[in-house]
């Protein structure tokens, strides 16, 4: 059984103070939990309810964790809705340390620059959507919020478990990318639309919805791009927006 203490270090990973003071993040449900255990990182632990110890599933993921040498624990179901961050808690979930990734883990391709996109939920699609179409990294700046927060974490499907992610400042950011010779590409409504695929590796910034990408990506931003819309319809979802410019980035089939 948890000790209080690891309960209260491991409820604590709801708040972004929490999960950067011990290193480590908290995932929900049995993808989720099942997508650690494929990783190479370290999952720290799995917790279960006792309730649900005989349904099947839930006995392949704990043979899985006991195969890797990782801890498990039967807890009641009380503890199980105390640590979970979701409205309909599922009866596992697991503790991992939160990857140190880095610019050295960012091989050549596409790089996705997240600008201050607040919404977890966004940010977590954003992630599952870049890393399916090929991003080479997907790197949070400004206000974005944390993707190793547990809403991210589900909105992202363990898509994080499979590629760089991870946050860093603006100057850091353009530092690197200059360094390298990537250009920056950013989203903007009053942009031309997108016409053509990049004929190398490019970062493509894409910002909140309220404020749309930052002045100091702007400025540094070799083209900016959007998706046309269709008359008496103002914007789309940075999601939404996202996965439509990244597609066409990649398959080069032109907007409008």
């Amino acid at each position: 059984m948890p000790t209080r203490a690891e309960i209260k270090a491991w409820r604590s990973l709801h708040r972004g103070k929490g999960r950067r003071e011990t290193g480590r993040f908290l995932a929900e449900g049995r993808r989720l939990v099942g997508e650690m255990l494929e990783w190479p990182g370290r999952t720290v632990a799995v917790l279960h309810a006792d309730a649900a110890e005989d349904e099947p599933a839930l006995q392949t993921l704990l043979a899985r964790a006991a195969a890797r040498g990782v801890r498990t624990e039967a807890v009641p179901e009380a503890i199980v809705r105390t640590l979970a961050d979701a409205a309909t808690p599922q009866p596992v979930l697991a503790i991992g340390e939160v990857p140190a990734y880095g610019w050295a883990d960012v091989d050549d391709g596409m790089i996705v620059m997240l600008d201050g996109v607040q919404d977890p939920g966004n940010v977590g699609v954003l992630v599952r959507t870049a890393l399916a179409l090929g991003a080479a990294a997907v790197i949070g700046v400004g206000e974005t919020a944390d993707p190793w927060g547990p809403k991210a974490l589900r909105a992202s499907a363990g898509a994080s478990f499979r590629g760089p992610v991870f946050r860093t400042d603006t100057g850091d950011a353009l530092e690197r990318l200059a360094g390298r010779g990537i250009p920056l590409w950013a989203a903007a409504a009053d942009a031309p639309p997108l016409e053509a695929s990049p004929s190398g590796p490019v970062a493509l910034a894409l910002g909140s919805e309220a404020h749309g990408v930052s002045a100091p990506l702007l400025a540094a931003a070799a083209r900016a791009v959007s998706v046309p819309l269709a008359r008496g319809v103002e914007s789309l979802n940075v999601a939404s927006a996202g996965a439509i410019l990244l597609d066409r980035m990649r398959t080069g089939r032109p907007l409008g």
